[in-house]
């Protein structure tokens, strides 16, 4: 049983390789680069799709989120070992952050369950909303700017990222004065900020 585990992926090469030999003859070299570009193209496409779908399950979608404007994602292994660090800073809409700045913590705390909560998994679903700033492990003010610090948050455990100075002084703006709202989820924080019109999402592990 244990000789199949091996064989299988290499039967599976093999018959990629005959494609490829066989798609090369009958198609001629000018024909089969193109369509190894055009295949390359749509696999491209489709894993960015997918990397952005993903990414967006991360805010609740009662938010209304369709679009990441900066994201920072980064990965040192992979399973138990691996370890991760990141930020994302998603647009609001006026109507959104209107119905937040009248509402209150009392509008997220009230928003309906994502539609398709089983297939994501934790990501978008928080209980337990607070009004910024925030505190807790990892969090303390920087004796030169006098804000708090996400960078103190996302690297924790010794895995950091580059953050561009702007993205930097205006996630720290959020999350240090009042006016904004966040909760932990299972990994990561997230922030709504209605009045800079942003949603912010930064973990570590």
């Amino acid at each position: 049983m244990t000789y199949l585990i091996f064989l299988f992926p290499i039967l599976i090469l093999l018959a990629i390789a005959s494609a490829i030999v066989f798609a090369w003859k009958k198609l001629g070299p000018r024909r089969f680069l193109l369509l190894m570009a055009s295949l390359m193209l749509v696999m491209v496409t489709t894993w960015k799709h997918y990397e952005q779908e993903f990414a967006l399950q991360a805010v609740p979608d009662a938010l209304q989120v369709r679009s990441i404007t900066y994201a920072n994602d980064e990965s040192w292994g992979f399973g138990p070992g691996g370890n991760e660090a990141g930020i994302r800073f998603y647009p609001l809409s006026d109507e959104v952050s209107s119905r937040i700045r009248r509402g209150g913590i009392s509008y997220l705390q009230q928003l309906p369950p994502n539609k398709n909560q089983s297939s994501r998994d934790w990501r978008g679903r928080y209980e337990q909303w607070s009004e910024t700033p925030i505190q807790g492990d990892h969090w303390k003010i920087n004796e030169n700017t006098g804000l708090l610090s996400v960078i103190d948050y996302i690297c924790a455990y010794g895995f950091c990222i580059d953050i561009p100075p702007e993205r930097l002084r205006q996630a720290n703006e959020i999350v240090s004065k009042p006016g904004s709202f966040y909760a932990r989820g299972r990994i990561g924080i997230i922030v709504v900020s209605p009045k800079q019109k942003l949603v912010l999402y930064f973990y570590n592990g």
